[in-house]
């Protein structure tokens, strides 16, 4: 079977994602099954008679997390901005290397990625999880630019981990 692509972007790099709804899990039974683009983040459907890898079942998310080494400074209202180092990155998240947040907590990243000259604004990022020397952060909102910037670098850590990207990665 051809690589699939994503119709928005053109990009091989999709990923199987979570069945929404009745129909789609219908539709699941016949071999459609819903990707999501790991750079545009279009949602589609699309026939593809692979088998989903059997650990993807267990990770939630729909973009697949990129080991990274991002320099990132955290702003937040309560404090002075600090600037800590991003362990893994995707279009809908990263993990930060940090302690004291707490589950819920808002705020906004810069991120310096060392390809780029220029820095990616999150405006606003939520704390999603809460680990002993790390938090899951979940990206809110991105503004357009920032969103054509974070979509280079995670273009960047795809095409360097593999050359012949799957469905299911």
């Amino acid at each position: 079977m051809k690589t699939l692509h994503c119709p928005n972007c053109g990009t091989p790099f999709v990923r199987v994602t979570s069945n929404e709804g009745t129909v789609e899990r219908l539709l699941s039974r016949f071999n459609m099954l819903p990707f999501r683009c790991q750079l545009c983040t279009n949602r589609f459907r699309a026939f593809y008679s692979g088998a989903r890898q059997s650990t993807q079942a267990f990770d939630r998310r729909q973009f697949k997390r990129l080991p990274a080494s991002i320099e990132a400074q955290v702003l937040d209202d309560k404090q002075l901005p600090f600037t800590n180092r991003i362990t893994d990155i995707s279009m809908d998240g990263c993990t930060l290397m940090m302690t004291g947040l707490s589950k819920g907590a808002f705020l906004e990243l810069v991120l310096k990625p060392t390809s780029e000259n220029e820095e990616i604004r999150i405006e606003t990022a939520m704390v999603c999880s809460v680990h002993p020397t790390s938090v899951g952060l979940r990206f809110l909102e991105v503004d357009e630019p920032d969103k054509r910037r974070l979509s280079q670098v995670v273009l960047g850590l795809l095409v360097s981990q593999s050359h012949h990207p799957a469905p299911n990665a």
